[in-house]
């Protein structure tokens, strides 16, 4: 197993993906920027950032990685919401009780907030008030696009997002891995993917030089994070700390400060960490790379 650090090659995130042949190292986009964010004793601000999921064009997630959504019933001059009573107990409002931060591809000066009736500061987006389906349980879910023909996952600029074509390449995506900082209730800030997976570290690999101990029936559990078509790192994080082995078979896996970095196979809900704290060798991985912790 060959091992080489991770060439930077910083470009707007704009033109991340736009069809150029995937680089022998990684590369690297970003950084993320952030927009307005208020808070109030310690409580996270909810985050918002733009996903590329296959077969849609970009939309928008929250930062546990739940699909967001707009209603066509709703009006926008002035920003109001018509889901009540009933309608709540299938969508949920996008609330921001202690803030909001913005990440790359979302203009801040385009969120905005109503507060409903109960008192809750539901986000808007362009007017569009915001809310998630209660029925999207798993990473990367989107099955409220379309229902009623008046609910669809909403774009980075407010508009519907439109489903795509499938990837042409076989075996990718065509867009770069991406790896996010998440504050998930009871942890410290752990790594995610784009899609809201949790990040892990094992204690049993080799960091000088880096090396994966993950392999034969442990790949039955654990799934190695790789980068096939580079990687977009969160403004949280330090690139310098990004970095990759190859493996076995020449695939290319991520590693943070020099740990290799894996899935957990049996994480399958939005927010899991099943993982963490397996046989006391796995644990959900902090932003410096260390074992992420939790808390009260």
């Amino acid at each position: 197993m060959s091992t080489r650090p991770l060439a930077l090659l910083i470009v707007a995130a704009a033109l991340a993906g736009c069809g150029a042949p995937a680089p022998s190292v990684p590369a690297i986009t970003g950084p993320a920027t952030t927009g307005p964010a208020s808070g109030a004793g310690g409580s996270a601000p909810l985050v918002l950032r733009v996903a590329e999921l296959d077969g849609f064009s970009p939309l928008v997630i929250s930062g546990d990685g739940r699909t967001v959504y707009r209603f066509d019933r709703d009006s926008t001059d002035p920003p109001a919401s018509e889901c009540w009573t009933t309608c709540l107990k299938t969508w949920e409002p996008v609330l921001a009780p202690h803030g909001f931060r913005v990440e790359t591809g979302i203009e801040p000066e385009m969120v905005g907030t109503i507060t409903r009736l109960d008192g809750g500061r539901q986000l808007t987006l362009d007017g569009w008030p915001m809310y998630h389906f209660r029925k999207d349980v798993r990473l990367g879910q989107t099955v409220g696009h379309g229902v009623g023909n008046a609910w669809f996952a909403i774009g980075p600029r407010g508009g519907k997002a439109e489903q795509a074509a499938a990837p042409a390449k076989p075996g990718t995506s065509g867009r770069p891995q991406v790896l996010r900082v998440a504050y998930l209730t009871r942890f410290s800030p752990i790594v995610i993917n784009g899609t809201g997976r949790t990040v892990y570290r094992y204690d049993r690999d080799r960091t000088n030089p880096p090396k994966s101990a993950c392999t034969g029936e442990c790949l039955e559990r654990w799934e190695p994070v790789l980068a096939p078509d580079g990687v977009q790192i969160d403004a949280a994080l330090d690139a310098s700390l990004v970095g990759v082995i190859t493996r076995p078979g020449a695939t290319q896996q991520l590693t943070l400060d020099s740990r290799p970095l894996y899935y957990f196979r049996a994480d399958r809900k939005l927010g899991q960490t099943a993982g963490h704290g397996v046989a006391d060798d796995w644990f959900a991985v902090s932003p410096d790379g260390s074992r992420a912790k939790r808390v009260s």
